[in-house]
């Protein structure tokens, strides 16, 4: 009898642990949060959807933008590429997962573009909501293979722009 309850005890153990997102995944959180929430960025919050579920989901106005930056504009998205750097980083400190490393790639290869001019806010988020559903789809793949177990409601995304992290989305 003394056994059962011992591994009874140890179980619920492991479930509470696996059930609460690590100190570093919660900081990466907090870290992208207040660095799209910089009001600088304002200026390009109506071209570029900041939310990861907007992003997947962009509307075909944003996809068909055909607008290029103008100089102020580079000044902004010079800022974006800062936001983007702090909450990937912080990502990458948390250890999530390649998918995220490749999306990265992608995503700051098209934001290099559109800041030199040679593509339109349409390509940009075309690339970005592209790369976020595979990432996603990527991570889900993960997660049912080798059960993470990071709990109900957690988020991996490093993609949180702003509001996403807070999506509840579930892996």
């Amino acid at each position: 009898m003394k056994r059962v309850a011992v591994v009874g005890v140890a179980l619920v153990g492991l479930a509470a642990c696996s059930a609460a997102p690590k100190p570093e995944r919660v900081d990466a959180v907090s870290i992208c949060a207040n660095a799209y929430s910089d009001p600088a960025l304002d200026p390009i919050r109506d071209k570029i959807p900041f939310e990861d579920d907007r992003a997947e989901k962009a509307s075909m106005s944003m996809l068909s933008d055909a607008r290029r930056p103008g100089p102020n504009e580079r000044l902004v998205l010079q800022r974006f590429d800062a936001a983007n750097r702090r909450c990937w980083d912080a990502w990458d400190r948390a250890g999530v997962s390649p998918h995220i490393q490749y999306a990265r790639s992608e995503v700051s290869g098209a934001l290099a573009l559109l800041y030199r001019g040679e593509s339109t806010y349409g390509d940009f988020n075309r690339v970005r909501s592209a790369a976020l559903t595979r990432m996603y789809a990527a991570l889900r793949e993960e997660e049912q293979r080798y059960g993470y177990g990071y709990g109900p409601g957690y988020n991996p995304s490093p993609f949180s722009f702003g509001i996403g992290v807070f999506s509840g989305r579930r892996f």
